[in-house]
């Protein structure tokens, strides 16, 4: 099968290379040509294409943009040129979407005789390059094996979670945990960085114990103890995946005043740092309060 794919940041030239050499022919678009042109002199099996051209060729097409609205202006104008989706059969979203946009194109999709599966990945840029994602998928159950060969060469666990939106109404609600857990292990360092005590060795202890998370045991080790702050997603791709997560709270009139307190945290959080800066760097508005750093 040939493939397109659609969008070339952070986490989208990581997966487009990871299916190139996996041995997917692969043509690739992004409204940056220098990201395309850099794809193809890097990656096995990528070519550079105009969007067209690129999805008239393709079987599959992969977007990973960042957020549902690019991904439906894509579809749209795909559907306005006369004979685009021709060739296509599986619509493959890797973008941290909403999930009721993600329905709603899926709709549109199907009326054009294409699947489409909704896929938020987790892992980051590194978890990429190594193949170890996790991919969160909504979409048709029945259609589901046609998709797992592409997914399997980025992600190591692949979960089929439901209809369309499911994969990203999940990814929405997991990266609000993430967040309630970056503002948590926050504090809890910092009171006992207050107390003398060696944040490395109570990270240690801590991700070997009941209080453990994925944000004791990597994120803080690697990239905030180091002060690099450096993991590779974005302040403002949080706060959006937090926001998703808060709209379906009040769709679904559910309580939550946890997550809604994380909220207000990520925001203050981005209007002190901005969108492009790490997520981690919630850690450095916690510090700013205590007067202690975690390191």
């Amino acid at each position: 099968m040939n493939c397109t794919f659609i969008g070339l940041g952070n986490m989208g030239r990581e997966l487009c290379s990871r299916i190139g050499s996996a041995g997917f022919h692969t043509f690739v678009y992004d409204l940056n040509s220098a990201a395309s042109q850099y794809a193809e002199k890097n990656y096995k099996n990528v070519y550079q294409s105009n969007l067209i051209d690129a999805v008239k060729q393709s079987e599959v097409i992969l977007s990973c943009l960042p957020n549902s609205l690019l991904v439906r202006e894509i579809v749209d104008q795909l559907l306005d040129k006369e004979g685009a989706l021709t060739n296509a059969q599986l619509w493959i979203d890797t973008t941290s979407g909403h999930p009721g946009e993600s329905q709603k194109i899926a709709s549109t999709l199907k009326d054009a005789k294409v699947e489409f599966f909704d896929c938020a990945v987790s892992g980051g840029p590194a978890g990429a390059a190594a193949g170890t994602l996790t991919a969160m998928v909504g979409g048709d159950e029945a259609s589901f094996p046609q998709v797992k060969d592409i997914l399997s060469s980025f992600s190591k666990n692949i979960v089929h979670l439901g209809p369309s939106g499911a994969g990203h109404a999940v990814k929405a609600v997991n990266n609000s945990l993430l967040a309630a857990n970056i503002c948590s292990v926050s504090e809890g360092l910092l009171v006992l960085k207050k107390y003398g005590l060696n944040l490395e060795s109570a990270l240690k202890a801590i991700s070997t114990s009941s209080g453990r998370s994925w944000v004791t045991q990597q994120r803080f080790p690697e990239h905030v103890l180091n002060r690099k702050f450096d993991y590779g997603f974005s302040l403002g791709l949080l706060l959006k995946d937090v926001d998703t997560c808060m709209g379906m709270l009040q769709e679904s009139d559910t309580p939550a005043p946890l997550l809604r307190a994380t909220r207000e945290l990520v925001q203050m959080a981005n209007k002190a740092y901005g969108d492009e800066a790490d997520h981690l760097e919630i850690a450095k508005m916690v510090e700013s309060w205590s007067g202690e750093k975690i390191e």
